[in-house]
Parts: structure tokens; C-alpha cells; sequence
């Protein structure tokens, strides 16, 4: 098992000696847990208690809304619904390819979007960056939204900019290291599709209608799924085209009911308008034409295009000091796609200022608590 810092212990350290260390160092009470069943292949892909959390997006809403009373910051602040990204941690964001080929850095995957409190998106990445890194400061990660949320301007850190570089020198063009001429190279979590399989493809592809070259040809398809994260465990499909002469690979993506649906704040949404919403609100007007929901083997998919250029943040690449700033640049980009649902974003970022900074410390603390202990009791 990964043995990540955190707090003077260590991640892979014994419950008793996580519990003595909490009770040494934390005034928050435990959280209430609840009824969940645990996906034994994402927990055996979780390293520590970040990835645990990665993996079950919705047990975290459910605790919320068990817990509720024993929030200070979350609660105060829960009555200001807009459009949530869902799952917002440090890796869920990255670089995207729009129409025009420019590159924006935002959040990067839609699953468990929908409309609910935004305190608690912003809740969702505290807690997930300070399970990342103890050291997390929550009072600039506060500081970094809000001033998402106002519209102020936000230096770029330097990791984010050379990912924008990095992600325009790319562009639209398959990953060559998953491409062998017109075909998609296969990994051990891949399969053969069928010919009704193929044939919904098809007509998926068809429906992508005018985004698409004429005389547009499927090249090759397969079926897959992806282990560990929130993900974890759902029907994929990969297809390679030839679009007008150049090669475009697409995404499937299996979705399910969102993970913030304890949370919601209104009626979720049927698939194709949830995910027109949440890339209208994280992306702009400008994504890519390549985004489309079609029904495939009796489930509703998420087309995403699947360019060299869409770059996912990996934590683990950056120094220390980077990632902070690169937490602080999400966050702030946070506060940006909110602001885009609220009707008075500048009065909410006036509240959640006025917030005890102790009062997200207990908060962020009874959820690091509960997770850490969490993962150590079921690994």
C-alpha cells in the first residue's frame, strides 16, 4: 500500500493510530457514516484515501446529506444552488481542444454534473486536496474561488501554461502512442464489439451529422472500461475515424445517474440537455462540435472527441510548490464556471469571505477524517 504524508502520519498507518492522531489534533466530532456498497475493483485500485475518495463520488454526497448539522461552512452556505461540476478534485481538470483549436483549462469531466449547492464543489476540492497534500491552505484556495466568482483576474501558474502550449502543439490529432495506422491499438480492459454493437456506432456517428466530413468512414471500434476512479467499471467504446482525410478518434462513455443526486437541488436533467448544460457552463460556446449523447447497447453515452491535445492534470508530474499553485488556478476556475449559473455570484463570494476560516477547517477536517480512516479500516 501508497504511504502519502499527511498531517505528521502517515495514509498507510493503522486506525487506532489515525484515531489518536485526530483525536490529538482535531476539534470535529466524527461523521455519522451510511449504508454503501463498496466496488471491490475500484477499492483495489485505490492507493490511498485521495483515490478512495476519487472512486465514490456519490458515498461522499450521501455522507452530506447524513451529516448535515455537523457542517459549519458547507450549511451556512448550502442555500446558493447553480450548476455543479460534481466531482471537482485536482485531476478532474486539464486542457481541452475547442472548435477553433484553442486550448482552455477547466474541468474536464462531466459524469456527475448537475444542479446543487456550489458550496459544495468548492467543498468537494478542498477536501480532496487536502487529502492530497496535508499542507493544502484552505484560506487561498477560498481566496483563488472567490475571485473566480467576482471576475477578477488570476495569474496563470506556469505547469497550467505549459499544458496550454503543450496541449495547441498537439491539437486535434489521435494519441499516435494508441494508433497503429487505421487501427486503435488494444490494451488487456479492451474487447471485440459485435455487429449490433457496430451498428449502433454507426448510427451514433451519423448523428454527429454536420460536424462531421462527407463520405466521414468508421475505421475501427472497440469496447473498454476503466478500473479505478469514479468511472470505475463503465461500458466504454473507442472509435477511430477517417474524417475528411484525417484521423479522429471518439469516446463513448457510459452515463449514469449523477453522483450529486443526494444533493440535488432541483429535477436532474435527462442526459443530452445535463451534458449540453455542462459544457456550455464549463467550456463556453466554443467546445468542441465533437460532443454528442446517443444510446448504445441500451445506454445513454457521452460522444467526447479524444484528441492528443485534451491533457488531463496529473499531480504527481509537479513539484510541491506547483501544485499548490496549480489547486489555487483550479479553484479559481471554479469560481469562473459558477458564476456562469449563480444570478448574484458576487454576493455569495461576499458570504463564503465572511465564513470563520475555523469553520472550513472543521468541515474539511470531519470529511478528511472520515475518509482516512475509511480507507484504512477496508484496505
Amino acid at each position: 500500500m501508497l504511504c502519502v504524508s499527511f498531517s505528521g502520519i502517515a495514509l498507510g498507518a493503522p486506525p487506532a493510530e489515525l484515531e489518536q492522531s485526530y483525536t490529538k489534533h482535531a476539534e470535529a466530532q466524527n461523521l455519522t457514516d451510511v449504508p454503501y456498497s463498496f466496488d471491490q475493483a475500484k477499492l483495489d485500485a485505490a492507493n490511498d484515501s485521495f483515490h478512495f475518495l476519487r472512486s465514490y463520488v456519490d458515498y461522499f454526497y450521501l455522507l452530506i446529506k447524513a451529516n448535515r448539522g455537523s457542517f459549519r461552512a458547507v450549511s451556512a452556505a448550502d442555500n446558493a444552488a447553480g450548476w455543479c461540476v460534481g466531482d471537482a478534485h485536482p485531476e478532474n481538470f486539464g486542457v481541452l481542444i475547442q472548435n477553433d483549436e484553442s486550448s482552455v483549462f477547466t474541468m474536464n469531466d462531466m459524469d456527475d454534473s448537475g444542479p446543487c449547492p456550489v458550496v459544495l464543489d468548492l467543498y468537494r476540492l478542498m477536501v480532496s486536496s487536502r487529502l492530497y497534500s496535508g499542507k493544502t491552505n484552505l484560506d487561498k484556495i477560498l481566496q483563488a474561488y472567490t475571485a473566480g466568482l467576482e471576475g477578477q483576474t488570476y495569474a496563470v501558474p506556469s505547469p497550467v501554461t505549459d499544458m496550454i502550449r503543450k496541449s495547441r502543439k498537439k491539437g486535434r490529432t489521435p494519441d499516435p502512442k494508441k494508433i497503429d495506422g487505421d487501427r486503435i491499438l488494444r490494451d488487456g480492459n479492451m474487447r471485440e464489439v459485435d455487429a449490433w454493437e457496430l451498428a449502433q456506432i454507426k448510427d451514433a456517428i451519423a448523428s454527429l451529422g454536420g460536424s462531421l466530413s462527407q463520405g466521414v468512414k468508421l475505421l475501427d471500434a472497440v469496447a473498454t472500461s476503466k478500473i479505478g476512479g469514479g468511472s470505475g467499471g463503465l461500458l466504454r467504446y473507442e472509435a477511430l475515424l477517417n474524417n475528411g482525410g484525417a484521423l479522429l478518434q471518439l469516446e463513448f462513455k457510459e452515463e449514469p445517474t449523477p453522483s450529486i443526486y443526494p444533493v440535488a437541488a432541483a429535477q436532474i436533467p435527462e442526459t443530452r440537455q445535463r451534458m449540453l448544460m455542462s459544457i456550455l457552463m464549463e467550456q463556453g460556446a466554443g467546445a468542441s462540435a465533437f460532443y454528442a449523447v446517443a444510446a448504445v447497447s441500451g445506454k445513454e453515452m457521452l460522444i467526447r472527441p479524444r484528441f492528443d491535445g485534451n491533457i488531463g492534470m496529473s499531480l504527481d508530474k509537479q513539484t510541491g510548490q506547483d501544485n499548490k499553485d496549480i489547486i489555487r488556478y483550479e479553484a479559481y476556475v471554479l469560481g469562473r464556471i459558477h458564476a456562469r449559473s449563480l444570478q448574484n455570484a458576487d454576493a455569495l463570494a461576499r458570504f463564503l469571505q465572511a465564513i470563520p476560516g475555523s469553520d472550513w477547517e472543521n468541515d474539511v477536517t470531519l470529511m478528511t477524517r472520515h475518509f482516512d480512516l475509511k480507507f484504512s479500516r477496508m484496505k
